[in-house]
């Protein structure tokens, strides 16, 4: 075939086969959101009170933005994911913040929970100045001489306390009496009890006794008095102030140095402490933390401070009124310290008490002789919590000194 005629061939069918329209311009694909960024989003808003859906917001805003990056285009969601891994982040902080705050709250508690089983640091409070002897007077009917001498060296922990100086009869010799130490009873044994100067309301019938027996007395006043029994405030301040002098063993170790500094007449190996009810709780936590003491002397304790408070303790909301009431309790109870007697004890109680049970003394007895503490204890038959006391439990006291 010429060429002329193929070109004539081609032409004719042109004509009779017109060309294809063009195709249709494509529609862009639209991004399928990712699941990853999704569950990211949604487990971070999650996890901004919960640690464990935190860390899979994490997790999932990683491999989402992953996934988006490499898709494409195909993939859409990375600010979901940008959210959620902002979220999740921030979800872990707060739960970081929360162990480490629950973390040093346990340790604390484990803390004081170690304390609560040792004794008062009591070295740590100073000694205030101790002042000269005071004016004495006559007191009772057997030639027995009394007369009070203020502390009066600060605001600290004992540095504001009264003293009421007893002396037997005549002109004794230096280093030849005995000397007791006692402290006023019926507190709650979470705040203390002052004296003040010697009054109308003078308190002598738990002194007298030993030193009509020719014993040297020092009855001394506990931080802490409650000046209004109806605020709330008071009982506050009263209780923050028993427990910085340590429940009373600070007030103690106080009238002690005293008796070294200013009365020759006693013999220093052969000084007791006594008490009755909360005032026989201290004599025997005293005797607890001073080696220096002979012995102690308790008429009617609440040996177990933490049994006598269980339900103080139980209280809910205590502790803005009395903080660590707990642990305070624990650590002021003689029965928490019965390992670190030393020196001899001396019990009475009487069996129809309904103040403090016999019983508690008896358990109290026990633990200290299973200890291996030198313990006599007494029991009368009956008169309730205070008058055996007067009647037998000095009397027998007494002669347990003299006995020793």
């Amino acid at each position: 075939m010429r060429w002329t005629d193929a070109v004539g061939l081609a032409g004719m069918n042109a004509m009779n086969h017109p060309p294809l329209p063009p195709a249709p311009p494509m529609r862009p694909t639209r991004p399928q959101t990712s699941g990853l960024c999704v569950a990211s989003l949604v487990l971070g808003i999650f996890g901004l009170c919960s640690g464990l859906t935190a860390v899979l917001a994490v997790i999932f805003g990683h491999l989402g933005l992953s996934k988006v990056k490499s898709s494409g285009g195909r993939l859409a969601g990375g600010g979901m994911a940008v959210a959620g891994l902002v979220m999740g982040y921030f979800g872990l902080l707060v739960v970081g913040i929360f162990v480490a705050i629950m973390f040093a709250a346990g340790r604390s508690v484990e803390k004081k929970q170690a304390e609560a089983g040792k004794l008062f640091d009591v070295a740590s409070v100073p000694v205030p100045a101790m002042p000269d002897l005071p004016e004495f007077e006559p007191v009772g009917d057997k030639g027995v001489r009394v007369g009070a001498v203020e502390i009066s060296d600060g605001v600290g922990p004992g540095e504001s306390m009264w003293m009421w100086i007893y002396l037997p009869p005549g002109d004794p010799a230096p280093g030849s009496l005995s000397a007791v130490l006692v402290a006023p009873a019926g507190t709650n044994l979470l705040s203390g009890s002052d004296l003040g100067p010697l009054g109308v309301d003078d308190y002598h019938d738990e002194c007298l006794p030993y030193a009509e027996a020719g014993m040297a007395v020092v009855f001394y006043s506990i931080d802490g008095e409650v000046e209004d029994e109806e605020d709330d405030g008071s009982h506050r301040l009263g209780y923050e102030a028993f427990r910085d002098a340590c429940a009373g063993v600070v007030n103690g170790r106080n009238a002690l140095e005293y008796v070294f500094k200013r009365m020759p007449e006693v013999d220093t190996t052969r000084i007791y402490s006594a008490g009755h009810s909360s005032a026989g709780t201290l004599s025997l936590l005293f005797g607890a933390h001073e080696p220096r003491l002979a012995g102690s002397i308790a008429y009617a304790p609440a040996a177990d401070v933490v049994d006598r408070l269980q339900e103080l303790i139980d209280t809910p909301l205590v502790n803005s009124a009395f903080p660590q009431v707990k642990h305070f309790a624990k650590r002021s109870s003689p029965m928490t310290h019965v390992a670190e007697f030393s020196r001899p004890v001396f019990l009475f109680h009487a069996e129809d008490d309904e103040n403090v049970p016999a019983e508690k003394t008896e358990e109290f007895a026990s633990a200290l002789k299973a200890a291996g503490a030198d313990v006599t204890l007494r029991i009368s038959e009956e008169g309730g919590h205070y008058v055996p006391m007067i009647t037998e439990g000095i009397p027998a006291g007494i002669e347990w000194i003299r006995a020793q």
